[in-house]
């Protein structure tokens, strides 16, 4: 498995998963610009690119879509009816094929296995995925308040994480934003917290190394520093984690 992020914050996320033949997409937060430009540096042909994950309907995981769409690269999108919901009807009306799927479903897309789980945030409908090959397995784990535990089964042992450590609690509360937003990214249906993530993964992280792809750091509320601060001071074996840290830049390939 090889997996590139094209852009991760709250200024848009998307991400490219390959496995031998089979490519796709989980979110499309991103200007179709942007991603044609992040596409080719990688040395990836976007064309090839016809499949879709979208975890919820909020603009900086789907701004991308109507174009990728116009310009007839993505032909099938998978989401639940919730998020399908919150998309535009002009958007909907171009999607060749769109799979419903809901929480906690089950299903192969090609030579992949996925599995669908329920995630704690302010949209409609969200899901996280879980998604096999062979014996490797990596979670997509974004944009959650908190992570249930009846979930941990799924998500242990992992080859490698995506997810998020948004914010550092004491930065978010000393920064001029307004109090109702700190409240909502604190809040169960809000974003993790650098405490939070580490101690998730450190839970889950349990009888093989893992990598971690730190997603969704906030610019102005939170710093890499921040974040290997709570890896320290959390972790059992801070060794047993190798991590990366995924900005609005991206980040580039790591494979598993």
């Amino acid at each position: 498995m090889e997996i590139y992020v094209l852009a991760s914050g709250s200024k848009g996320n998307m991400t490219y998963l390959k496995v031998g033949h089979i490519k796709l997409f989980v979110d499309a937060g991103i200007s179709y610009k942007k991603i044609k430009e992040k596409m080719m540096n990688y040395g990836e042909d976007l064309n090839e690119v016809k499949t879709l994950l979208l975890t919820h309907e909020h603009s900086d995981h789907t701004i991308g879509l109507k174009m990728l769409l116009k310009h007839h690269v993505i032909t099938d999108v998978y989401m639940t009816k919730g998020t399908m919901d919150g998309l535009a009807v002009d958007v909907k009306e171009m999607i060749p094929h769109i799979h419903v799927i809901k929480s906690e479903d089950h299903f192969n897309l090609l030579d992949l296995d996925i599995q669908t789980f329920m995630i704690s945030h302010d949209a409609n409908e969200p899901v996280g995925f879980v998604v096999k090959h062979g014996d490797k397995k990596v979670c997509f784990v974004n944009d959650t308040g908190y992570v249930d535990q009846a979930y941990y089964e799924l998500l242990t042992d992992a080859d490698c994480y995506l997810l998020e450590a948004n914010h550092h609690p004491t930065k978010l509360m000393q920064s001029l934003r307004p109090f109702l937003l700190k409240k909502r990214i604190l809040g169960e249906k809000g974003h993790l917290s650098n405490d939070d993530a580490a101690w998730l993964v450190n839970a889950l992280a349990k009888n093989k190394p893992t990598k971690w792809i730190v997603t969704h750091i906030s610019e102005d509320c939170n710093s890499i520093l921040d974040i290997e601060e709570s890896i320290v001071k959390i972790f059992d074996d801070p060794t047993k984690v190798e991590v990366f840290y995924a900005t609005k830049e991206g980040l580039e390939v790591v494979k598993i």
